[in-house]
């Protein structure tokens, strides 16, 4: 019982992003269908020759592991020949805003053009409505149908080229954004050569069965070994702690890039900022952050989803090099894990100071 109730505090704590107003209609609930774990509804009469296939993930995770479950139903809703809709409106996500965003309530909006011409209202008004698992099964479809095997949903870096397809025919960026990126990249990047930075910290150095992120004396190796190998002009940086990006500032201050997105520190949830649109422009920076990733000649980064999704929406193979620590345990050990490890010398267990890959 008290490890119970510790446990509680711990999560209710590290998961103070995840929001509490929700969807109070019920007709949101219902029976699993198959082996996907596919809910069938009918909600209406309208389009009765139209099978929607709707796409939820409550309260889901970071906004790239959100759009890898979202690329990954969007496969699935491919093969089953149905009409996609992602319903980030009805089913909230950690970005919602409770005021509209580009005229919109639905998270999807804030960022990408929709996947159809149909709206939310008129979906839920139609006879054959099929709304995906929320969970990222591993069930699939049975091995009897091999040829539409969807088997599981991998990481960015495992994603195949049935996911190219998909992407080029439904992920379309707003505008604005790729401006937004496309102003910065002309500004800084033309003729140089860019390192590119990325690294998690923040609530990573404590969430339980997350990569640990790099030290203080990973990065700083890592960077120069970079740094003198290839000459590169300047480094662009991404990471949400302002506590990476103060020691950057410090170390490599005259030729420092970086996105100036939403940070936190190890004491403060990124999410619990009270401007109405912060969750917005958290993954808002995100997306700027990968898209100029991906236009950079070489990276450095921590196992995590941004610059994974840098990799495979890059227009070319960018070489990398991977500071890889290993994973973290349960909730309890992850707590101190972290702290502990970057004190302690390496023949005790501390991490490696020299621990990168190159990868071409």
């Amino acid at each position: 019982m008290i490890i119970q109730y510790f446990r509680k505090k711990i999560l209710e704590k590290q998961f103070f992003a995840r929001q509490l107003w929700k969807h109070n209609d019920k007709k949101y609930i219902s029976n699993i269908f198959n082996e996907l774990n596919l809910e069938y509804k009918r909600y209406g009469n309208k389009n009765p020759n139209v099978f929607f296939y709707v796409i939820r993930r409550s309260p889901g995770s970071g906004f790239f592991s959100n759009l890898n479950f979202v690329i990954h139903n969007l496969l699935i809703c491919d093969q089953l020949k149905m009409v996609p809709i992602i319903d980030m409106k009805n089913f909230i996500t950690l970005y919602n805003c409770k005021v509209k965003i580009n005229n919109s309530y639905n998270v999807w909006d804030y960022y990408f053009k929709p996947v159809s011409k149909f709206k939310l209202e008129e979906v839920y008004k139609s006879k054959n409505v099929i709304i995906c698992d929320n969970r990222t099964s591993k069930k699939g479809f049975s091995t009897s149908n091999y040829k539409s095997n969807f088997k599981y949903f991998n990481g960015f870096q495992y994603l195949d080229k049935r996911h190219k397809k998909i992407i080029k025919k439904y992920i379309k960026f707003n505008k604005n954004i790729l401006n937004e990126s496309d102003k910065f990249v002309k500004k800084n990047f033309r003729n140089k050569n860019i390192l590119g930075v990325c690294f998690r910290g923040s609530d990573q150095k404590k969430s339980a069965y997350q990569p640990y992120p790099p030290t203080e004396k990973q990065l700083l190796y890592g960077t120069n070994y970079l740094l003198k190998k290839y000459k590169f002009d300047n480094i662009y940086l991404c990471t949400e702690d302002s506590e990476f990006l103060n020691f950057f500032k410090k170390k490599y201050k005259s030729i420092l890039l970086y996105n100036n997105s939403p940070r936190t520190t190890d004491n403060v949830d990124l999410f619990d900022y009270p401007s109405k649109k912060h969750r917005y422009y958290v993954g808002k920076g995100n997306v700027i952050d990968m898209l100029n990733l991906s236009k950079t000649n070489y990276m450095l980064f921590a196992p995590s989803n941004i610059p994974e999704a840098a990799l495979y929406f890059s227009s070319r193979k960018i070489p990398h090099s991977i500071i890889n620590n290993g994973m973290k345990g349960n909730i309890f050990i992850s707590q101190f894990s972290y702290y502990f490890r970057k004190k302690i010398p390496e023949w005790l267990g501390g991490f490696r100071e020299k621990n990168f890959a190159e990868k071409k």
